[in-house]
């Protein structure tokens, strides 16, 4: 379960009633056999709710008067005091809950067997009320003592007399060991508890059995503690799917198994997906226990820490701010979920740029930790923002004094991760360099930090950049700005604005490699060498840090390094395009400037954590500065300016002053002599149709300027060299169109748009397409003729045109394809959303024929399938779908198939930020065709397509924003 106060509430219900009272017992005792009867009735009866706990209470207060009537020393008055002190706990009273265990465990004959279930319950409850008031150490001797006692009875018993709450009372020991070992960071001997707890509950109630269910879901979470996410995923799927089959959707084990699945997913790359399943968990909580529990409070928090990552940090804050009373009502002060609570809605404060607010409320929750056991996970979160807020207030002492404590303190922790030590000790660096103010001090572990993320994403298959690897990234952006550096400017911001077809290449090398075992050993390898690499760079900072000889770190260090070499060059002998993709070259503002032409400019902006940074080369400049609007004030401005173009009603307003804050007059003056303007847009500024910036405003019947009219506009993907392999000389235009719907319980072309979902997550199940979800999208009835009128414009004689159900995978065989100079897809691209680990990047062709799925056809262009393509296009023209769609965060949205086509030899994309009409798609396509033909230069053909279109096409509506603004040139 979630923390150590969902064992409270299983232990509530507790060992069997005492028997009923039998003929011949006295009136009092037959009294108290109704009043227990009664109080188990109220329990069973009760919603997990404030309310509830109060009724139970009273039910055991009768009981335990009762029985006090009859003698002092009862056995009900002992059972009753622990019955009482489990809702005290869950009511917040921990004072009161303490002192009544205590004297109910106090009452117990120790050598009485049939105590041993009741003590049980006990003693794992009073560990749980002292780890919970930051007492860890002493609950482990606790429960300890109490476990080893508990084994000795329980192994002198046959297995045939072992009764369900004999069982679940031995499993609840090892559970409580091991959630408050966690709380000590003993993450080995936690999860050596908690798969004890599991394999007791397998072993006595059955694999299908509620608790056993909340056993698997416990041990999926401790895995992920462990840092072992393919196991933790593995477990927390087997309890979805047996409790999905097997349990009630009321029962708590149902909600929880949803909601341990999906803190796994957002840990993993797939917040996306992690947000459904809380969301339906989150329903069931309001739903089968009220919204005035503890349970509701760790779903409010799950959902919150869920759109942190997502970086929707004003939905996150007030579901942080809802739980965090909550767990203080039920859990005390020091609760470690109060105090996340706090220090993650601090968090998203110090995120959303609010850094003074931010600051108070980080000094408040450092206060509360250091009078309580120091949680990493809550540390590694709040001290390098606690930190980097005080460096902005001026109080640089202060801030050194917290990040060598913080450093410290996870030198010591047995289980602190690589990147959590690498990013407290750059946080180190940075603030002992302001206090000297020498912020060039910085710089060497700056660069560390970005060598250390190179290593990371190859390991984690370049996927989305986690909200730790974001907040470290802005300080080294930060650092670059104060010290002037360009260079590491560049590099941070490669890193946080990388490609996403890293992800989707790695998926496929994973397929591939079931089927093929010298691939499956290559993969291995490199990982091997990756977690070695980590370990040692681990015991590299714990020595430097300590002050003793790093020779043998270092020497472990090259070794692992050495070894991955090898591995990549197993790898690359065996597939080409993921050895590529896991090994990355440096960027600099050399490179960048070699790769520019004649008249070109860079822009790169990255919005990071809290900041949003921009960097301008030029043939003679480069220029680095941190923008004047926070990281999500500037984001919610390009969303407004993006939404008024959709929606009719354009904000030019907005647009003039988002074009302020990205283009300040100094940008201005670098970019002057610049006709051709290269832009690589980070996070959801990748979502901005750049073009729509208005630099002066119109007057009167004057049409603003826009930067569409300044300059030739062309996105980048990536800061990479601009440098191709060599293609063969193409010829000719192949255009895949009009695709067959698939199919929704019927005939093929059933598609009715009813739902149209564009996140490639929607569009996949665990192992391929979603054909019930692809039969949701749209017909599209305008794009044969589209696709007719290019090849019209281009040379019906050089064009080859697949329509319809000839719009397939199998179609990508035609040697036409390879040869082609120009290819169209006018199709659905799902491009839309945040990429998920089951899903890519991908464009939708007509569904496979039958028996054709033997041939691994799904009618999904996959971009990892792209890549493997033998392409010598030019030109690669996506129409009649939103191609080029934002992401709310971490790579740009078209990268996957951008870098796909491009690793298949392809060249420039066009492609739409949103749905364009038929007639404008083929008039701006052909129009630009045939001026690059002539002209040679494609930005510039992009531009005077658009021009014309403005001016000159006779278009209903061309001049409008929503109608010429989409188009984007992506290179």
């Amino acid at each position: 379960m979630t923390g150590l106060t969902a064992l409270v509430l299983a232990l509530a219900q507790g060992a069997a009633p005492a028997p009923l009272a039998a003929a011949g017992t006295s009136e009092a005792e037959t009294e108290l056999a109704r009043l227990i009867e009664a109080a188990e009735t109220a329990f069973a009866q009760s919603a997990n709710d404030a309310a509830g706990a109060q009724r139970v209470v009273a039910a055991w207060q009768a009981v335990r008067a009762a029985a006090g009537r009859i003698a002092p020393d009862h056995p009900e008055v002992a059972r009753a005091d622990i019955k009482i002190a489990s809702q005290l706990y869950v009511l917040g009273r921990n004072a009161e809950a303490r002192a009544q265990v205590e004297r109910g465990l106090a009452a117990l004959a120790t050598s009485d067997p049939d105590n041993l279930v009741l003590r049980a319950e006990g003693v794992a409850l009073l560990g749980t009320i002292l780890a919970h008031g930051g007492e860890a150490e002493s609950a482990v001797a606790t429960l300890e003592q109490a476990y080893a006692q508990y084994l000795t009875a329980f192994a002198a018993l046959p297995e045939a007399e072992v009764s369900r709450d004999t069982a679940v009372a031995r499993s609840n020991l090892e559970f409580s060991l091991s959630q408050v070992l966690l709380q000590l960071s003993r993450i080995d001997a936690a999860l050596a508890y908690q798969k004890a707890s599991l394999e007791t509950r397998e072993r006595f109630l059955g694999p299908n059995d509620p608790d056993t269910i909340a056993s698997y879901y416990g041990y999926a979470g401790v895995l992920r503690r462990a840092g072992q996410m393919e196991e933790a995923e593995r477990y927390a799927r087997i309890a979805v799917e047996r409790a999905v089959a097997h349990v009630d959707p009321a029962h708590a084990s149902y909600a929880r198994a949803l909601e341990m699945l999906a803190i796994i997913l957002a840990r993993t790359g797939r917040p996306v997906e992690a947000t459904g399943y809380l969301a339906r968990s989150l329903e069931l909580k309001r739903q089968h226990e009220g919204a005035d529990s503890l349970f509701f409070g760790y779903g409010l928090h799950l959902l919150g820490m869920t759109y942190l990552q997502r970086e929707r940090y004003g939905d996150a804050l007030p579901l942080l701010e809802e739980a965090a009373p909550i767990f203080a009502r039920y859990q005390g002060e020091n609760s470690p979920f109060g105090l996340g609570a706090q220090a993650y809605a601090a968090q998203a404060t110090f995120a959303l740029g609010h850094w003074q607010e931010a600051l108070e409320r980080l000094r408040a929750v450092d206060a509360r930790m250091q009078a309580s056991t120091v949680d990493n996970e809550i540390a590694k979160r709040i001290g390098p923002d606690l930190v980097r807020a005080l460096i902005r207030q001026g109080e640089t002492a202060e801030a050194a004094r917290i990040a060598a404590r913080d450093y410290a303190r996870l030198l010591e922790s047995e289980n602190a991760e690589a990147l959590t030590l690498r990013h407290a000790r750059l946080v180190e660096a940075r603030a002992r360099s302001m206090l000297a103010a020498r912020p060039a001090d910085a710089l060497e572990e700056a660069r560390a930090m970005l060598a250390f993320l190179g290593r990371e994403a190859a390991r984690t298959a370049a996927g989305p950049v986690v909200a730790e690897q974001r907040a470290a990234l802005d300080l080294v952006m930060e650092i670059a700005v104060d010290c002037g550096d360009a260079d590491l400017m560049a590099q941070a911001m490669a890193r946080i604005t990388g490609s996403g077809l890293a992800q989707a290449t790695a998926l496929r090398a994973e397929r591939l490699s079931a089927s093929d075992p010298a691939l499956a050993e290559a993969l291995r390898a490199l990982q091997q060498a990756d977690a070695a690499i980590e370990a040692a760079d681990r015991e590299l900072l714990r020595a430097l840090a300590a002050g003793t000889s790093a020779d043998a770190a270092r020497a472990a260090l090259a070794a692992a390094d050495e070894a991955r070499r090898e591995a990549l060059a197993a790898l690359a002998a065996r597939d080409a395009a993921t050895a590529r993709l896991v090994s990355s070259d440096p960027v600099d503002v050399a490179t960048i400037r070699a790769g520019l032409g004649k008249g070109e400019a860079l822009l790169a902006l990255a919005p990071a954590y809290d900041g949003a940074y921009s960097l301008v080369v030029t043939a003679d400049t480069a220029l680095i500065r941190r923008l004047d609007l926070p990281r999500a004030e500037l984001v919610a401005l390009a969303a407004a300016v993006r939404e008024s173009a959709v929606a009719l009603d354009f904000d030019a307003a907005a647009a003039a002053r988002l074009a302020a804050v990205l283009l300040p007059p100094e940008t201005r003056a670098a970019l002057k002599g610049a006709q051709t303007l290269r832009i690589l847009a980070g996070g959801p500024l990748a979502s901005l149709p750049f073009g729509l910036l208005v630099l002066e405003p119109g007057e009167e019947a004057r049409a603003p300027t826009w930067l569409a009219d300044r300059f030739a506009l062309v996105n980048v993907a990536s800061l990479a060299d601009r440098a191709r392999r060599a293609r063969p000389q193409a010829r000719g235009l192949v255009a895949f169109a009009a695709p067959v719907p698939f199919a929704s319980g019927g005939a093929q072309g059933a598609g009715t748009g009813a739902e149209g979902v564009m996140s490639p997550a929607a569009y996949f199940a665990r192992r391929g397409a979603d054909a019930a979800r692809l039969a949701l999208l749209p017909p599209l009835p305008g794009a044969a003729r589209e696709a007719r009128a290019i090849a019209q414009a281009f040379g019906p004689e050089r064009s080859r045109l697949f329509l319809g159900a000839e719009a397939s995978e199998a179609r990508l065989a035609d040697p036409g394809v390879r040869e082609a100079e120009v290819l169209v897809f006018a199709t659905h691209g799902l491009v839309g959303g945040e990429l998920e680990g089951v899903a890519e990047p991908a464009l939708v062709l007509s569904p496979p024929a039958e028996g054709a799925g033997d041939q691994g056809f799904d009618g999904l262009l996959t971009a990892s399938e792209i890549a493997r393509l033998d392409l010598s296009a030019d030109w690669v023209i996506l129409t009649a779908c939103d191609s080029a769609a934002g992401f709310e965060g971490g790579a740009p949205a078209f990268s996957g198939l951008v870098s796909a086509f491009r690793f298949a030899g392809g060249g420039t994309l066009l492609a739409t930020h949103w749905q364009v009409r038929d007639d404008v798609a083929a008039y701006v396509a052909t129009e630009m065709l045939r001026h690059y033909r002539r002209h040679g230069d494609k930005a510039k053909a992009l531009r005077h397509a658009l021009d014309r279109l403005r001016r000159q096409s006779g278009l209903p509506g061309a001049d409008q924003p929503d109608i010429w603004a989409p188009f984007v040139l992506i290179d």
